[in-house]
């Protein structure tokens, strides 16, 4: 019987632990805005959470349906296009705001628009 205790407890831990996990993610990437730092990749976010670079995939992919570097130009480009239709940027010019959203180039921002519209052509 302990040892049936014993297991459920390293079971209740572990669930907690990966949603733990989970609410660190979701903290510094959504509500600190992890994804607009211009060194935002899962290596280096792994570094500033200190844990391993497929824990944080995992979360990625189990909840949010993505790749972790596919969610980094996701959100930043729903952050540009809530900041493209604030009418506080209307003297910004596009290039600053795409600057603004996390994207490195003009040209990175429009390969992740050209992969966005292939994906949905292709459903």
């Amino acid at each position: 019987m302990s040892l049936f205790i014993f297991f459920k407890d390293l079971l209740s831990r572990f669930k907690s632990s990966d949603k733990n996990a989970k609410n660190v993610f979701d903290h510094y990437f959504f509500d600190l805005k992890y994804y607009l730092n211009k060194d935002a990749s899962v290596e280096h976010f792994a570094h500033l959470l200190n844990c391993k670079s497929e824990k944080l995939d995992k979360i990625a992919i189990t909840y949010y349906g993505n790749e972790f570097d596919l969610l980094i130009n996701e959100n930043r480009y729903k952050h540009f296009l809530s900041e493209f239709e604030s009418p506080f940027n209307t003297n910004l010019s596009i290039e600053s705001i795409i600057k603004f959203s996390g994207f490195e180039s003009n040209e990175d921002f429009v390969e992740y628009v050209k992969e966005m519209q292939e994906n949905v052509n292709k459903y």
